[in-house]
């Protein structure tokens, strides 16, 4: 079976690790370069609840510096959102993601990855969460997000029906529709902004952690 996994909030915790540090940098940076937010921490928070509200990252960022008066940064921002992470900063996987990603490698499923953003960022988030390339047989990073033709082109690589594969991801719009239009069977992963938004009737399974899948789908 093709199991297609998104990346943040799926198999590693963005919103939990990840996002809050990113945040803060951003916000460090407007003080900088002289914006006046308010408390930092205050600012943090709101930031943190916008983006859960967002589609992604970015488009809470990109309303953020538009609040502020400040998308003259946009540049500098968003170069420092994908800029490397400190080299001693951990990156947390989902409950049991290692683990469940080894026994569906082991039983003969086949892996992939297709994550939207800046592909290096994206790679180096994997690494840090310690999670092996070699356990996926192909990782794609739209930049645009736009996942459904690389949906389509890992059928034509694998040879394999859109019915008996999976897009596991915890983003409706962004993951699991573009799947579902193509036949896929999709589960939707309540992390992150997972949590927040309502799932859909179409959605075949939801779960809270990866260890599901294995009760979903035994071999």
């Amino acid at each position: 079976m093709l199991i297609v996994f998104d990346l943040d909030d799926t198999l590693i915790d963005t919103s939990g690790v990840i996002t809050p540090f990113k945040m803060h940098q951003i916000l460090e940076l407007l003080i900088k370069r002289g914006i006046s937010i308010g408390n930092l921490e205050i600012a943090h928070l709101a930031l943190l609840a916008l983006s859960r509200e967002c589609l992604t990252s970015k488009e809470a960022i990109l309303k953020e510096l538009e609040r502020y008066g400040a998308t003259h940064l946009v540049e500098e921002v968003m170069a420092l959102y994908k800029a490397p992470l400190p080299d001693t900063f951990q990156v947390k996987t989902t409950p049991n993601a290692k683990k469940v990603l080894h026994d569906l490698r082991e039983r003969g499923d086949t892996l992939a990855i297709v994550t939207g953003g800046s592909r290096a960022f994206q790679l180096e988030k994997l690494e840090k969460a310690g999670l092996q390339h070699s356990l996926f047989s192909r990782i794609e990073v739209p930049e645009d997000s736009k996942k459904k033709k690389h949906y389509e082109s890992l059928l034509q690589e694998f040879s394999v029906c859109a019915q008996d594969s999976v897009v596991v991801g915890d983003r409706i719009s962004m993951d699991l529709l573009p799947a579902k239009e193509l036949g896929f069977r999709t589960i939707h992963m309540r992390w992150g902004r997972g949590l927040f938004w309502p799932v859909e009737n179409w959605i075949d399974h939801s779960i809270g952690e990866l260890s599901e899948l294995l009760e979903l789908y035994p071999k």
